[in-house]
């Protein structure tokens, strides 16, 4: 009888313990079902960063394993415009046609991936100028994370929207200018936002029931996830999604050179003024982040990304570099010349390294150091240290004794023990590259 008393009373007490473990969990990850705030949402949609969603009219064609989907210029008469039409839909910096690719693979699992390729400003001519130049093979091969046959590749089985990038704004400015300078034509089409909204909402389109979302951005393009495509997907596919973001080596921060009131300008800041005049990126800022001096169109942009982590409390975000990448110090400097291989560390550092010990559960780095080259996720070009192109970085490459597709992996592994104990902020110890 006193056995059943005290076995009654252990039960008890092991209910109690249960509850009152599984109710301290629940509030400990609460916030991790939210997703983007309805304030947020409102200040977004005030600031027009959904304005195009929903605005394009794509055509399906068939490319290989592919499909491609080719949008309407919509090309309306106007005479302020040298060419007397104005492009009212997606288009390239020259005014060319704009496509994204879409390839099905687990409907539940999705890839958005914006491509990389330079940047485009005032005398300043080093962006991708035609989408077709991007085009992925059509039946492969498909190297790292478009390999679906890798054991290895966390996105093995993902579906995938391929956007080929070819605004020069970095899929983030909205503004057409008339330079009789550009070499590619009379007006340069900065449509940044406009085309990657039109690529979301394909992606929202073929792949409704997507779940487990990636935004993944390679160079240019990681400049465009760490700004305002994670807020695209969130307007196409709510907060009902586990929404990561995976920046390949789009440093977001660059050289601020000397403003004219503090003895300038110089060249840099002249570069940081025409982006900025340019492409009109900063009218998409939320007040909130410009009213508290995190968004700046004038200062480090990795304020945006601040201001997400902290309205958006299931995001996560990942930023690969490696820390003499020899491509951004060229496009970080803004002079022409190559930005110092510890200038550029410590810049990368100090503005990622915050947005890590403001959020150390949900925005890891992943540094390599001794290493130029530039980005990992596809195929990565030669430098002076390494001089063949890199077909298998996203497989072979490691920090600190940790492989990148196992960073990947435990990345896009949501559940509430992952970053504890398996995602890791990796930045490896200073060493120089050979030739800097």
């Amino acid at each position: 009888m006193k056995n059943q008393v005290w076995n009654s009373r252990f039960l008890i007490i092991l209910a109690l313990a249960m509850s009152l473990f599984l109710l301290i969990g629940a509030s400990a990850y609460a916030d991790d079902d939210a997703g983007l705030n309805a304030e947020a949402m409102d200040e977004l949609r005030d600031a027009g960063v959904d304005k195009y969603l929903g605005t394009s009219v794509s055509t399906e064609i068939d490319y290989g394993v592919w499909t491609r989907h080719d949008f309407d210029r919509n090309l309306t008469p106007d005479p302020s415009y040298p060419s007397g039409f104005r492009p009212d839909g997606p288009v390239c910096i020259a005014g060319t046609d704009y496509s994204v690719f879409t390839k099905e693979g687990d409907p539940k699992k999705l890839l958005i991936f914006l491509q990389g390729g330079g940047a485009c400003w005032q005398n300043f001519y080093n962006c991708n100028i035609l989408a077709s130049s991007q085009s992925p093979p059509p039946a492969g091969p498909f190297p790292g994370v478009f390999d679906s046959g890798s054991p290895d590749n966390p996105f093995a089985d993902y579906s995938v929207v391929y956007m080929p990038y070819c605004d020069g704004s970095t899929f983030g400015g909205d503004n057409d200018v008339h330079d009789a300078s550009f070499p590619f034509g009379p007006t340069r089409h900065h449509r940044g936002l406009r085309n990657a909204s039109a690529g979301m909402d394909v992606a929202g389109e073929r792949f409704p029931n997507a779940k487990q979302i990636t935004v993944m951005g390679h160079s240019a393009g990681g400049v465009g996830v760490a700004a305002f495509a994670p807020f695209l997907a969130r307007f196409v596919f709510g907060n009902d999604t586990k929404l990561t973001v995976y920046n390949d080596a789009g440093p977001i921060a660059v050289n601020l050179g000397t403003p004219p009131w503090l003895g300038g300008p110089d060249i840099p800041w002249l570069s940081v003024w025409a982006r900025q005049n340019d492409w009109q990126f900063a009218q998409f800022y939320p007040q909130s982040c410009i009213d508290d001096g995190r968004c700046n169109a004038f200062g480090q942009q990795t304020g945006i990304i601040n201001w997400r982590l902290e309205n958006d409390s299931s995001i996560r975000e990942g930023f690969y570099e490696t820390d003499s990448d020899r491509t951004n110090r060229f496009f970080a400097q803004g002079d022409g010349t190559l930005m110092d291989p510890q200038v550029y560390r410590n810049l990368i550092l100090t503005e990622h390294g915050a947005l890590n010990e403001a959020y150390p559960r949900r925005y890891k780095r992943f540094i390599v150091s001794a290493d130029d080259t530039h980005g990992a996720v596809q195929v990565t070009a030669g430098t002076p240290n390494f001089p063949f192109p890199q077909p298998f970085k996203f497989y072979d490459q490691e920090a600190n004794g940790t492989h990148l597709t196992e960073w990947a992996t435990e990345f896009v592994r949501i559940g509430a023990r992952q970053s504890k104990f398996g995602w890791k902020d990796i930045v490896e110890d200073y060493v120089p590259v050979p030739i800097p």
